[in-house]
């Protein structure tokens, strides 16, 4: 499956467009007090333990994902199969990331930028200063970092829209919030055709 993924990456152009991308229904940006976002996997006392499943290229894999704050800003990230088979471990930075272990079919860069980008957008800590403005007042708040659009519900971060050259990368949504713990996790892919879904598994988990 990951041979299928990473020739069906490699063939894919990469945009060089300098676009500002248009938010939904969005109508302008406003300054806000600092805001904190995402701060999920802080607890470094804490593992967590996901089922997942992937679907790539047409091509399925399940297994368990692991997650755990080394520090507040640095998260351990481990992909194994249910054939027992680990199909990436790495340290994720703010700015950068150390690959403990990585399958042979999935040791390209570029996939392994796509994988830690993606989990950095899952875990990391933010703040932001910036806010959209909508026409319609219920809209839930979204907060702006960088390239990052970040929906709160009920004071939590909802879902995570980062985008890329003014268009929309992938979707992180976030379902099912209990005192910080998010029991699901849906990611969505808009350049490759990868979804991703997480399923907080209690027993394996450390909480």
């Amino acid at each position: 499956m990951m041979r299928f993924l990473i020739y069906s990456v490699a063939l894919l152009v990469l945009s060089s467009s300098c676009a500002t991308f248009k938010f939904p229904n969005a109508v302008g940006m406003r300054e806000s007090t600092q805001q904190e976002l995402n701060n999920f996997y802080l607890d470094t006392t804490q593992t967590y333990v996901y089922r997942f499943k992937m679907q790539a290229f047409k091509q399925a894999q399940n297994g368990n994902l692991l997650i755990e704050a080394v520090s507040p800003e640095t998260h351990r990230i481990a992909l194994v199969s249910d054939f027992g088979q680990t199909l990436f471990d790495m340290s994720i930075y703010p700015e950068r990331y150390d690959v403990h272990y990585v399958m042979p079919d999935m040791n390209k860069k570029l996939l392994l930028n796509e994988v830690a980008d993606i989990f950095r957008t899952l875990t990391t800590r933010r703040y932001a200063e910036s806010a959209l403005l909508f026409m319609d007042k219920q809209h839930f708040p979204v907060y702006v970092v960088g390239d990052s659009y970040y929906t709160l519900q009920e004071r939590h971060v909802a879902q995570i829209l980062q985008t890329k050259n003014g268009k929309e990368r992938f979707k992180v949504a976030f379902l099912n919030v209990e005192q910080r713990i998010a029991k699901s996790i849906h990611v969505t892919h808009s350049k490759y055709p990868i979804t991703l879904d997480f399923e907080l598994d209690r027993k394996q988990s450390n909480l």
